[in-house]
């Protein structure tokens, strides 16, 4: 058995392409970055074809904000070219999969071969982003069209697409119950849970934090349940607490941050290495992500490898990694009494997490599950 897979940027499914590839059942790897950018290539059937994802990430890097074209164009315009490039280059297989907004030529080309065709979805459905989200982008002053492209030309694509997959992929529950809510067959949605790259996100050496730091990972933004972790640290009234952000501040929490009182410190660091961030989880005293909306969060199994205890909310699919107080809390979304009482749960409570999530156990679901179809 043969299972190709395509993304233009080598997210969770690089990962797992590199297991399939060491087990013997990766057809092709269609890449959108260079080749000398993917590491630990050696031996991986590897295709790749750069130049729109090299032109925009040039643009981005080296023009000033002003100067830059609107990021989301560029972004509809590079995974439009990788799609038709994967179109001609797909090879024969068992499975394609890719990922939505970037695979309608892929799997029309899968059709005419017989390939078997899987949406691999990194997050939420954009109709249940647009749902859930729509009313806090109002709720700060801003339109949801205004922040995002998704209108009817990009709804009608993702329609194409779902029409020419076979199967879906996602990584949690969450993801599960909001396709079957949009009306894919339960049987035709395969979980393949994220994890981590052990060589980063390991323990390393015993260490105690110094006071209680709570180490809040990715952008800052509306999505992440920042108002959410502000109002339970408002409600705290702990001088002797620390946040610690690692990921950009997005414009629209600003306001947020901007009316925020609390007496815990807040540290902004910007975007890190993965190997910082590691750094950040081992000398942390818990994860707080009080997610409003999110498919899986990656840096959940990344914190619990590091041995970090995760909080998060029953809308971030990452909540099927947590057991309640052995390695984590899930709390309700927006509910920033809860998120304060799993704070102080943690702090009378801590510890340091045992677990290994490596991404060879979703490559051998992945590859049974596709056997199982076959």
């Amino acid at each position: 058995m043969k299972i190709s897979i395509s993304a233009t940027n080598p997210c969770h499914l690089y990962a797992v392409a590199r297991e399939l590839a060491a087990m013997g059942e990766l057809g092709a790897y269609y890449s959108g970055y260079p080749l000398w950018k993917l590491p630990h290539s050696d031996g991986m059937p590897i295709k790749t074809h750069s130049f729109r994802t090299t032109i925009v990430y040039g643009l981005q890097r080296f023009l000033p904000p002003w100067a830059r074209p609107d990021p989301w164009t560029l972004y509809l315009w590079q995974d439009k070219g990788f799609d038709r490039w994967v179109g001609r280059a797909l090879a024969e297989a068992d499975f394609i999969h890719a990922m939505p907004g970037q695979c309608r030529r892929t799997f029309e080309r899968a059709r005419e071969l017989g390939v078997a065709t899987v949406l691999n979805h990194a997050s939420s459905p954009i109709r249940e982003w647009v749902r859930i989200m729509e009313p806090e982008y109002r709720r700060v002053g801003l339109k949801i069209e205004e922040a995002c492209p998704y209108n009817d030309a990009y709804f009608q694509g993702a329609d194409d697409e779902y029409a020419l997959a076979d199967y879906h992929c996602v990584a949690s529950s969450v993801g599960r119950d909001y396709l079957a809510a949009l009306g894919v067959a339960p049987e035709r949605i395969w979980i393949v849970p994220y994890a981590a790259d052990p060589e980063i996100f390991h323990p390393g050496p015993e260490r105690q934090p110094n006071g209680f730091h709570i180490i809040f990972p990715g952008q800052v933004g509306l999505r992440k349940g920042t108002r959410t972790l502000l109002d339970a640290l408002t409600l705290s009234g702990r001088e002797d607490w620390s946040v610690d952000f690692y990921g950009a501040v997005l414009p629209e929490a600003k306001q947020d941050l901007a009316g925020y009182n609390g007496k815990p410190r807040l540290n902004f660091h910007g975007a890190v290495s993965q190997r910082a961030l590691a750094e950040a989880f081992r000398g942390g005293s818990v994860l707080a992500l009080p997610s409003l909306e999110e498919g899986f969060s990656l840096v959940v199994p990344q914190a619990l490898n590091c041995g970090l205890p995760c909080i998060t909310t029953e809308r971030n699919g990452a909540k099927d990694l947590i057991r309640r107080h052995e390695n984590g809390s899930v709390i309700p979304a927006r509910d920033a009494e809860a998120l304060l009482e799993e704070l102080r749960w943690w702090e009378r409570n801590p510890l340091r997490v045992n677990e290994k999530h490596l991404w060879r156990e979703p490559a051998e679901r992945l590859a049974r599950l596709s056997k199982e179809a076959l």
